[in-house]
């Protein structure tokens, strides 16, 4: 019996991993998730200037990676660089306008293709999907594995 369920669970994790890995859906997310668009998100939503370093900390993702990042940006008018008259060896990056404006965009895009997601679902099944994934998160959440162990 035990097998079984272990055996279920296996295939289970190999088609989650599928569905997650294929598609342009989760491109369009890993693509949003690595770049351009977290970094102006990030600034959004923080409501104050970051440091490259704090970006790249936040991106989990290297300073040369940020810097092209932010070279992209700030010829695009979507972000400000200025030397931080608190300490002149520090870079300060805000979001512009047009960042915020390209992030307000990208968010109602996606939200529009959520709800055109979850109408196809039809009620009940997107209610079953946000509650199993609410409570997929939240057993994660409390079985994850500390990294330091």
């Amino acid at each position: 019996m035990e097998v079984n369920r272990l055996s279920s669970i296996e295939e289970l994790v190999d088609s989650l991993g599928e569905l997650m890995s294929r598609g342009k859906v989760m491109d369009e997310f890993n693509r949003s998730g690595k770049g351009e668009i977290f970094i102006l998100r990030y600034l959004y939503t923080k409501e104050s200037p970051a440091s490259p370093s704090e970006l790249s900390e936040a991106l989990n993702s290297s300073t040369a990676r940020i810097s092209a990042a932010l070279r992209t940006l700030e010829k695009k008018g979507q972000i400000h660089r200025e030397i931080d008259t608190t300490n002149r060896r520090f870079i300060l990056v805000t979001i512009t306008e047009e960042g915020r404006e390209r992030i307000r965009v990208n968010m109602q895009r996606m939200q529009n293709h959520l709800i055109q997601v979850l109408t196809v679902m039809g009620e009940k099944d997107a209610r079953e999907f946000v509650r199993l994934s609410t409570r997929f998160f939240e057993i994660a959440q409390r079985t994850m594995p500390d990294p330091f162990e």
